[in-house]
This record gives C-alpha cells, sequence and structure tokens, in this order.
C-alpha cells in the first residue's frame, strides 16, 4: 500500500512522491483536453463549411460586390435598367460590346472608370475587382441560360 509523505513544508499544491495527481490538477487536465478538443473540432467545422461554400454551386463571390457597389447604375442583372442607368446611357453589361471585352480591360475599366463611370481601385482590392470581372462574364452566361 501506498503512503503519503506528511512533513514540514509540503502542501496541497506541492507534488507527492509517489506521482499521485491530485483532484485539482485532474480538473485543470481534464478542463486543457477538453478544451483543445473543442478548439481542434471549431476549426474543423469551420474551415469544412468554408470549403463547402466556396465550392457550392453557383457560388459567385463578386455578386456581393457587384450589388453593394454597382448595381445602382447597373441594375442587379447587370442590364443598366435604372434610372441612373437610362439617364447617363450604361450600356448593358450582357451585350457583345462589352463580353467582348477581355478580363485585362473589365479590370482596367472597374479600377479605373470609363466616361462617367467612377473608378474602384482605391476602394476595392485586386481579388474584388477580379471577382466582379467573372461576374460580369457570368451575367451573360446566366442571360442565356434563363433564354
Amino acid at each position: 500500500m501506498l503512503k503519503r509523505k506528511i512533513g514540514v513544508g509540503l502542501n496541497g499544491s506541492d507534488a507527492n512522491t509517489y506521482g499521485e495527481t491530485s483532484a485539482k490538477e485532474r480538473n485543470v487536465l481534464v478542463s486543457s483536453v477538453l478544451t483543445v478538443t473543442l478548439v481542434i473540432v471549431w476549426l474543423l467545422v469551420g474551415s469544412a463549411t468554408v470549403a463547402v461554400a466556396a465550392s457550392a454551386p453557383g457560388n459567385d463571390p463578386g455578386a456581393s460586390t457587384f450589388e453593394a457597389h454597382c448595381a445602382t447604375c447597373h441594375a442587379p442583372d447587370g442590364s443598366g435598367n435604372t434610372a441612373v442607368g437610362k439617364s447617363m446611357k450604361i450600356p448593358d453589361l450582357h451585350s457583345a460590346e462589352v463580353q467582348k471585352l477581355s478580363d485585362a480591360q473589365l479590370a482596367d475599366v472597374i479600377a479605373n472608370g470609363k466616361g462617367l463611370m467612377p473608378g474602384f481601385k482605391s476602394s476595392l482590392s485586386k481579388d474584388e475587382i477580379d471577382a466582379l470581372v467573372k461576374h460580369v462574364h457570368q451575367l451573360a452566361e446566366k442571360k442565356a441560360m434563363s433564354q
């Protein structure tokens, strides 16, 4: 049978000589293991959610940027059928004239503006502009599919 060492200077926080773990130490250990496990599960679930959202069909990161910065003039569908669009004679983004522009040309128009359209290079990142370019090209595809 194991005996505990009892002596001067030994208190509840001192380790005992027989490698026994106090109840307080066990609670801390269990709490730490549970916390680490929960963090790992949270990270795995979070990364899986992001991966699913990124790969979901029809997911278009440029759509929300378009809605926030472009739809007021260009209309949510890109037709230019808004009061501002009509008054400024904004071209339909589905048109062959717009769709024949290369990605670099569209990115330049978005970044630096054209005619009455202001540039957005100071308010949008390169990734956001690239997503908008992709979105503009997808607008024509969506229109063709709906016809």
